[in-house]
């Protein structure tokens, strides 16, 4: 009797729980793969996160090296990392907390994609004001970096 019930146990029992964990860990695969549209949209946070730290080398760290930067609180067209850093750097002593406003419109291209819309900014004790963007993302291997961004007050 002990035979016969191991037999069933490992010729029926171990091959279905075997199955029901393949199963099992092919849904949760599934739901943790990230759609294109969700790495932009974590890009487009570590940006968010990154101008609250006013650390400048890390907000050139999240452009492409041929970025263009058009900035909120500049004239200057910023090109090129130097230029880049030299504008988060004016940040730095009081960094602005920054939050997106849904919808994002996040469109994906294959590797580049368009994510545009509005965030909520505070500077200091300063009332929030909104301003819309642009950013376009050019994807390097598993990373969205930004290769064009405007960003402007919203006009009232």
């Amino acid at each position: 009797m002990a035979n016969l019930l191991n037999s069933l146990f490992v010729t029926r029992l171990v091959p279905i729980t075997k199955l029901l964990l393949l199963i099992t860990s092919l849904g949760f695969l599934s739901s943790a793969i990230a759609t294109p549209e969700d790495e932009v949209r974590a890009a487009a946070q570590l940006w968010i996160e990154g101008i609250g730290k006013g650390d400048a080398d890390y907000m050139v760290s999240l452009y492409d090296e041929h970025a263009i930067l058009h900035g909120t609180v500049s004239p200057v067209l910023r090109e090129g990392p130097t230029l880049i850093r030299e504008y988060f750097q004016a940040t730095v002593a009081t960094p602005p907390v920054m939050n997106f406003m849904e919808p994002m419109h996040i469109r994906v291209f294959g590797d580049t994609a368009v994510n545009t819309g509005n965030y909520l900014t505070t500077i200091g004790s300063n009332t929030p004001i909104t301003l819309r963007y642009s950013f376009v993302y050019h994807k390097v291997g598993d990373q969205w970096l930004i290769v064009d961004h405007h960003s402007s007050r919203m006009p009232e």
